[in-house]
């Protein structure tokens, strides 16, 4: 773990992941609270009291924040899923000049399991089929969620798959595969459910699933403010959860 001391964290948003964050700052001698942005009161103030910014608003409120962040020349770790091509191509502009952490799940465990699909969906061959199911609370909207979107795209590369020519998913779970190379998606809501995720590989001769489960959001607080800590040390440049995972907390200000 990383030890920076006396981190001050601009917390942008209060909703369930901002009081999280908030929870998990308090709990860590290390960090401090230097504001928080309720898109009430000044961004800027906020921004220049601390000395990294964690965003967990909406997809609305971010390129405002893409463009505060630059003019201050604040770190940003944005845990916003839902952004489109647009904003992300904004976002990856912006990370030439500031350094820039996204990713739609913060938790270590989905980052091991990204890497474990990868090399899953490279190692068995095309008899396997592949499924991604996912199971969230009730108040969330999007489906399927950012986090088996993200599976979903990093089984298509290691295949040599365009994304978007093998996903299938429908409401209802009433998609159905027409060719043995797409990727079937199934959301449910149901409860206060933070997250499960299950890939799974299946021929005629055996099935093989891969499943991560949260037990409360505090996960994904805590793997933020890790980031964040990381971020801190970084020149500019885009990074994510797998970056964190596979450089080991290691100083790059060399990074393009």
């Amino acid at each position: 773990m990383l030890t920076n001391d006396n981190l001050r964290i601009a917390v942008l948003g209060a909703g369930r992941m901002g009081g999280e964050i908030l929870r998990a700052i308090a709990a860590d001698a290390r960090l401090e609270v230097a504001g928080v942005w309720m898109r009430s009161n000044n961004l800027e103030s906020v921004l220049e009291s601390g000395d990294v910014a964690v965003d967990f608003t909406l997809p609305a409120a971010t390129p405002q924040i893409i463009d505060a962040v630059v003019r201050l020349h604040k770190p940003l770790v944005c845990g916003v899923s839902g952004l489109g091509d647009d904003i992300m191509a904004r976002m990856r502009a912006a990370s030439s000049s500031v350094p820039i952490f996204h990713d739609r799940n913060m938790s270590f465990g989905i980052a091991v399991l990204t890497e474990l699909v990868r090399r899953a969906g490279a190692a068995l061959g095309p008899e396997f089929v592949a499924g991604i199911h996912e199971t969230h609370h009730v108040h969330k909207v999007d489906a399927p969620s950012g986090t088996a979107l993200k599976l979903g795209e990093a089984l298509a590369e290691v295949r040599g798959k365009d994304f978007s020519s093998v996903y299938r998913f429908a409401e209802g779970g009433s998609a159905r595969r027409t060719s043995s190379d797409q990727i079937l998606f199934s959301a449910v809501r149901k409860g206060e459910n933070p997250g499960e995720h299950t890939v799974t590989f299946r021929s005629e001769a055996e099935t093989l699933e891969l499943t991560h489960k949260v037990v409360n959001r505090r996960v994904f607080a805590l793997g933020a403010l890790e980031a964040a800590r990381w971020l801190l040390r970084q020149g500019p440049g885009f990074y994510g959860m797998s970056d964190l995972l596979e450089r080991g907390g290691e100083a790059n200000p060399d990074r393009p």
